[in-house]
């Protein structure tokens, strides 16, 4: 409860009278009691005055009241009431002085108090607006008036208070609800895109591996059976079939090459789109998926960076559920790799940038580390980065879903943290950890 009482009057007799009033004199909370209890009708009347201490300040003009006012609210300890004089030379009269306390603090109980009628209801009301915080006494008032009044009305603020409190609290919860109701549709949505997806890769790798792997076992007899024809003696040969005998193993050696790197697409598309089992957990090889991811990822890095790994050979097999730490991984390669071509846009560069993924086996956890040489993140949106649907991208370029999905798949699917360290110009490095026990 709120029992911080302000009195602006150019009187010092009215202060001292207030002052007074307030000190709950024990037969002056008699009176109020009684007449709590005929109001109510005889029934026991609960005593909200006992134990009622007022802190009481004065001011002696409006400008006072003012600067009282604001340093109260800087302070944290607002007034709940004012009691106002009208007529007040040679400052502010009552009603600009309450505009202006109003202004500063626009939930102050106030009171009027004037022995003149300089102003009408009406015109109150005209320059203070219809309001539940005003009321008008005339002098000489009643104790009685005065401490119903005071203890009525900081009763009123301070229930008001809490009123606005608990409402300010159900909106956060509301906001807080709502986020985690988006964010989980947004997983729910993007799992099943991904378990589309995923079938459709399934299929497609099944069918290109088995016409690659004919194509890739014809190139080997050629190149086998074309080594053969090479033991023909040279001065048989026609002109034509010398220059074939050169081109020809430079051809069979690319189709060679191009066969195995179709071949590890595959694999990595199958590596990738794993199912495991259900949404459980198993036992991963991290460093494999990580390859599959690094291999899919291709298409984004490419022109921008150079990929390298630094694996811990003691890492061993992570609980974890595939899918979603496929996926991660997926999200922070291209999120570095963006961070690269940003970078190289910026400043011109013709060097590629790198992106480094690393393994630790650390204290229970597994870490993974993907560091890039980007952009940084700038300090002004790093506490938002993993918030749902913020992006720093233009619009059509990105969605705000990626890192807050790389965040909610790691915190909530698996127990595990994700941070990151970054420093403007020289990149970042996200910080991915997993507990080594189920």
């Amino acid at each position: 409860m709120n029992h911080r009482v302000l009195v602006v009057d150019d009187n010092a007799a009215i202060h001292e009278d207030i002052r007074k009033i307030l000190a709950t004199e024990p037969d002056t909370s008699a009176r109020i009691r009684d007449l709590e209890a005929e109001l109510f009708e005889g029934h026991a009347a609960r005593d909200v005055f006992a134990d009622v201490q007022f802190d009481i300040h004065a001011a002696y003009q409006g400008q006072e009241a003012l600067e009282l006012v604001r340093q109260a609210v800087a302070e944290g300890r607002p007034y709940s009431l004012a009691f106002v004089d009208v007529r007040m030379p040679p400052g502010w009269d009552g009603i600009e002085t309450i505009e202006r306390l109003w202004q500063e603090d626009a939930h102050i109980q106030t009171v009027i108090i004037s022995a003149y009628s300089e102003y009408t209801v009406a015109e109150i009301a005209g320059r203070l607006g219809a309001t539940d915080r005003l009321l008008i006494i005339k002098k000489p008032f009643d104790n009685v008036e005065i401490q119903m009044m005071a203890h009525t009305l900081t009763r009123k603020y301070s229930l008001e208070r809490a009123l606005r409190l608990k409402l300010a609290d159900l909106d956060a919860l509301v906001r807080q609800r709502t986020s985690a109701l988006e964010r989980k549709q947004a997983e729910l949505a993007h799992a099943g895109k991904m378990a589309a997806i995923g079938q459709l890769v399934a299929g497609i790798a099944h069918e290109i591996n088995t016409p690659i792997q004919y194509v890739g076992d014809n190139t080997y007899f050629l190149q086998g059976a074309f080594a053969e024809l090479l033991k023909v003696q040279p001065s048989t040969r026609p002109a034509r079939l010398e220059y074939l005998v050169e081109q020809i193993p430079k051809a069979l050696a690319q189709s060679v090459e191009g066969i195995a790197q179709v071949s590890s697409i595959v694999q990595a598309m199958r590596t990738f789109v794993h199912p495991g089992t259900s949404d459980a957990k198993e036992n991963v090889d991290l460093h494999k998926s990580i390859e599959a991811a690094i291999m899919l990822a291709k298409h984004e890095w490419k022109q921008v960076a150079e990929v390298s790994t630094d694996f811990d050979p003691a890492l061993p097999l992570v609980p974890c559920r595939r899918g979603q730490f496929n996926q991660v991984l997926l999200n922070l390669l291209i999120n570095a790799a963006h961070a690269i071509a940003e970078d190289v846009v910026a400043r011109k560069k013709d060097a590629k940038g790198t992106i480094t993924v690393k393994t630790r086996a650390e204290d229970g956890w597994a870490t993974i580390s993907v560091i890039d040489t980007g952009t940084g993140i700038p300090e002004a949106v790093r506490s938002r980065v993993f918030e749902p649907f913020f992006t720093t991208k233009e619009p059509g370029k990105g969605t705000g879903q990626g890192l807050s999905l790389v965040h909610s798949l790691i915190t909530a699917g698996h127990g595990g943290t994700v941070t990151f360290e970054t420093e403007g110009g020289k990149g970042t490095t996200f910080i991915v950890r997993l507990p080594l026990r189920a």
